[in-house]
């Protein structure tokens, strides 16, 4: 053999393993400890995918029943065991079952904040705001939400009837109502202070607040230091994702009846009142 065959040769050879050693690393050439887990990297099979969207459905409908919200991180942590680049496939796949199964959908709440009303184009035009955190809203048109659909004990039904009539007040209002204002109100419904139907009425606002249907924040002289209690109630994130505001209009014009008043003409009016 020439001495230039032999050289060819060895230098074939040399490419040869170094193909072999750069394959056997994946082209990843960082220590171990930042390399993928093993587990994480084989994908799942489609039982194992149906089965973490069966297990989302039902974390999503106990989170609801609680009136909790629906977490992201907790799937996350809890269904995906830390496999969160599955998040996007299995949470299309559960909004699907949800809306085909219960007519539901998980909605994202936005932040607690105060409404702009002032500057309603800016608000619409900005960026969302990624909360992470989701609520269960029906997707049925209003005809078919009915209370019977979901059997709830009767203080459950009681508790969403005043938070309706305090989402009706506030949105009327240009959507923000003084604390005193709405306590008022409250007194005018027999809703006082200690109130046999609801108990302490601080701690029934304060749950509504803890819930996300409220938006509590100090305003006027509290805002600037001052002692005295003065708050302005908002609606809050759970309430602006599963509400719309069609939804509280109608509530609104139930009351009146079809045959006393011109519904849409009212309606008008209560959209006109609210800002």
């Amino acid at each position: 053999m020439s001495q230039s065959q032999s050289q060819s040769q060895s230098q074939s050879q040399k490419r040869k393993s170094r193909a072999i050693h750069d394959d056997s690393d994946d082209d990843y050439s960082g220590p171990a400890s930042q390399r993928p887990k093993a587990e994480h990297t084989i994908n799942w099979d489609n039982e194992t995918i149906a089965r973490k969207v069966k297990d989302t459905v039902r974390y999503a409908l106990a989170c609801e029943y609680r009136r909790q919200p629906i977490r992201r991180d907790d799937i996350n942590k809890k269904v995906l065991q830390e496999r969160t680049r599955e998040f996007k496939q299995v949470h299309a796949a559960a909004q699907r079952k949800l809306k085909h199964l219960f007519g539901m959908e998980m909605a994202e709440m936005g932040q607690r904040e105060k409404p702009n009303m002032k500057d309603k184009a800016k608000v619409e035009n900005a960026k969302p705001v990624t909360t992470r955190n989701y609520i269960l809203r029906s997707v049925l048109d209003n005809k078919y939400n009915e209370p019977e659909l979901i059997k709830r004990k009767n203080e459950d039904y009681e508790s969403m009837g005043i938070l309706y009539v305090i989402l009706a007040l506030i949105f009327t209002n240009e959507r923000a109502m003084h604390d005193v204002n709405l306590k008022e109100h409250l007194d005018r419904l027999n809703v006082h202070d200690e109130c046999p139907k609801f108990g302490d009425r601080e701690k029934l606002l304060d749950g509504f607040v803890k819930q996300g249907y409220l938006h509590r924040a100090k305003v006027g002289d509290e805002a600037r230091g001052n002692n005295d209690n003065v708050w302005e109630y908002y609606w809050g994130p759970r309430a602006r994702a599963e509400i719309m505001d069609s939804n509280i209009v109608d509530f609104i014009t139930s009351f009146f009846g079809e045959e006393n008043v011109d519904v849409e003409d009212l309606s008008a009016n209560i959209f006109k009142a609210s800002g």
